[in-house]
């Protein structure tokens, strides 16, 4: 499974990464550019029967494909944050609180009719108007969209020059088909019209097509043409054989052993496993001894990560940086000063150090304060398998140092309504992968999250407050020289490698694996451009760079 922002958004990448069945296979037929042909992907999330709905504002659309009908003005990629312009062809700030984006000329929507700048202000104002539409809270940001001839102004709130890549996400929809549309949240859309590069060809409830938009506007880099999305089984081990037999050109799921089951079965098939997140130990900074930043410490200083990481993937991945980024990928930001690029090394006499600042002191075998024994309990769902095997390691690992931990293994929605309450003593869970630091550092830190007990958050589960953080969040925020971003940024990674608000563990993985016989242009290490999951923006990223094999 793969990770993103926070830990309750885990659940979506989960449920993809818990496998994807299908029916149907690749082939070398069709017409268009660069020789055609079709490309199949893994399967939709969610059930074994697929639900006809294509509306881009239902969070189900992006997962099968909704972005390859409905263009964004833009995309970041989560592996470095850098843009890639679709509807609009670059953006700027004029200042911290004004953002404006040059729109496309020459684009077309599906059924013929001009795309114009005044469909990208309809859209906004849309998602204002039905706020169930706006699912990624821009209107919570922003003031107001106008437009100005071939420009774009969106008018912010208070200065967040990161958040123009959420901005510019948004999809766009038609003015003159969706102005008529009676309710927007409840439209299915069966008849989807947008300017991308595919648009619906057939539907079935276990497997539905989409053909090559000739009108595209570079439809000469599009070279399949036809996309397969087959429904999911619910077995994982089905998953997994019809991965591993060859039967997708792009999959999206964890593999044990992965050479010898998927890239030993066909010189054609390879793998690309790049850290998505990072997953994460948090602890409950309203709780003793949590609250003490030596006793976290000490849980830090005790933890083997690589162990960790070989026992939850595989070793796929590596024991992550507590600077609070995801490295290599956004190695530009890391502060030169911290040891190791802030990997924290197991060292049990600095731990045991740390734990005697807090009070602990070690007896029989136990880490022991005021006569009672360190302990806690960890909770995780208990389907995210690697989380639990991660988190039994964890465990074992806390009880060499004399804390006692136990795991509770709750339904999802337990698991989600403990962290968002702040009921639990700690929790595994997501950090950062959004591309963008301020992004995942904001979405981990901000003190405007860290609501009272019982009282639900969306993000600082943990609930950290610190009033440097504020500062250089608010900072970073309103930073357009790449200098005092870089600043802002190194202070961020200082709060998390010395105070450990959470104790970052190892890597999460996106599982991409991909056949080369009809397609050529994945990413790769060597070309990093997205991360390969197959249910989000990646999507038109991938295809649009894809080449005839």
């Amino acid at each position: 499974m793969t990770t993103k922002t926070a830990l309750v958004a885990a659940a979506v990448a989960t449920l993809v990464a818990t496998g994807l069945a299908a029916c149907g296979s690749s082939s070398n037929g069709g017409g268009g550019a660069k020789g055609g042909g079709t490309l199949t992907i893994q399967g939709d999330a969610g059930n074994p029967t697929l639900v006809e709905n294509f509306n881009p504002f239902v969070a189900a659309t992006e997962l099968h494909g909704g972005y390859l009908m409905y263009e964004p003005l833009e995309f970041r990629s989560p592996v470095d944050g850098t843009f890639t312009p679709f509807l609009a062809t670059g953006h700027k700030f004029t200042d911290p609180k004004t953002l404006d984006f040059t729109i496309r000329q020459n684009v077309k929507w599906s059924d013929g009719q001009p795309f114009t700048a005044a469909d990208v202000v309809f859209t906004f104002n849309l998602i204002k108007k039905y706020p169930a539409l706006d699912g990624n809270g821009v209107w919570a940001q922003i003031t107001g969209v106008a437009t100005s001839g071939n420009d774009v102004t969106v008018t912010f709130k208070a200065p967040n020059v990161p958040f123009a890549g959420v901005v510019a996400k948004t999809p766009i929809v038609p003015e003159h088909l969706w102005s008529s549309v009676p309710d927007p949240t409840k439209f299915t859309n069966t008849k989807p019209v947008g300017t991308g590069p595919f648009t619906l060809d057939k539907f079935a409830p276990t497997q539905y097509s989409l053909k090559k938009n000739p009108t595209y506007w570079q439809a000469a880099k599009i070279a399949p043409s036809e996309v397969l999305f087959p429904a999911q089984s619910s077995n994982q081990a089905t998953n997994q054989l019809d991965v591993s037999s060859g039967k997708f050109d792009w999959s999206y799921n964890f593999l044990p052993n992965v050479q010898k089951t998927y890239v030993s079965r066909s010189k054609t098939n390879i793998y690309w496993f790049p850290p998505g997140g990072v997953i994460t130990l948090y602890l409950n900074l309203t709780k003793a001894p949590y609250n003490d930043a030596n006793f976290r410490k000490g849980i830090s200083l005790a933890l083997d990560r690589t162990t960790i990481a070989q026992k939850a993937v595989n070793g796929y991945l590596d024991a992550a940086s507590q600077s609070g980024l995801i490295l290599p990928n956004l190695k530009k930001w890391l502060d030169p000063s911290l040891p190791d690029q802030g990997v924290v090394k197991p060292d049990p006499a600095a731990a045991q150090a740390a734990f005697a600042q807090a009070g602990y002191t070690m007896q029989g075998g136990k880490l022991v304060k005021d006569g009672k024994q360190a302990s806690m309990s960890i909770v995780m769902p208990n389907n995210f398998t690697d989380w639990v095997a991660a988190a039994k390691e964890v465990s074992t690992q806390l009880g060499q140092v004399g804390i006692k931990a136990s795991l509770d293994l709750p339904q999802f929605p337990q698991y989600q309504s403990s962290i968002q309450a702040g009921t639990f003593d700690a929790a595994i869970g997501g950090f950062g992968g959004t591309g963008d630091p301020y992004t995942d550092f904001n979405n981990a830190l901000n003190s405007s999250f860290a609501a009272p007990v019982k009282t639900a958050t969306a993000n600082n589960f943990e609930r950290f407050k610190d009033p440097t953080v504020d500062q250089a969040l608010a900072t970073l925020a309103a930073a357009t020289d790449p200098e005092a971003q870089q600043q802002a940024t190194h202070t961020l990674e200082q709060v998390m490698y010395k105070q450990v608000p959470a104790v970052l563990m190892y890597y999460g993985g996106s599982w991409g694996l991909f056949s080369t016989k009809n397609f050529t242009g994945w990413p790769s290490a060597d070309n990093p451009y997205t991360l390969p999951t197959s249910y989000d923006g990646s999507l038109l990223l991938v295809v649009t760079r894809l080449t005839k094999a």
